[in-house]
């Protein structure tokens, strides 16, 4: 797929999170719903480089994943991707929260991804490279959609 397929499919996706009071939907063409979201941000270890990969080095990266996440000393909840908009892929991931994004970036990097996602402390959220070249960024620079 193309940068600009890819991005298409990004502005399709919702991300769940289990919040205290239900389930929370964060998109990229809006706000996060929730206040205790703020500052935050959602990172998978799942199909690095947006390249499918089998289920079990997808489930094995997740697992990476959490240790890192763990690590951090970082409150975080678990993340579900509901890709394209289309239901035509899923991926787990991590929320995390507090003023993580540097973290978030280093993450993504580590982990392969093209991006993670980024909630800033007004609500607003976007996209935020984390593979230099992906949509002609750099790490750590938003990517308008």
């Amino acid at each position: 797929m193309s940068d600009t397929d890819l991005l298409e499919a990004y502005g399709r996706t919702a991300w769940t999170v289990e919040g205290p009071s239900g389930t929370l939907e964060v998109r990229l063409d809006g706000t996060s719903p929730d206040a205790s979201l703020r500052p935050g941000g959602i990172v998978t270890a799942y199909n690095p480089a947006s390249i499918e990969h089998d289920a079990d080095a997808n489930r094995a990266a997740d697992q990476e994943l959490l240790k890192h996440v763990r690590s951090l000393g970082v409150p975080f909840r678990r993340s579900h991707a509901h890709g394209g908009g289309d239901g035509s892929w899923d991926e787990p991931g991590f929320l995390l929260t507090g003023d993580v994004r540097p973290l978030l970036v280093e993450l993504g990097l580590v982990f392969g991804q093209n991006a993670v996602v980024w909630i800033d402390t007004t609500g607003q959220v976007s996209l935020v490279c984390t593979r230099a070249g992906f949509a002609g960024r750099l790490p750590g620079q938003k990517i308008d959609l």
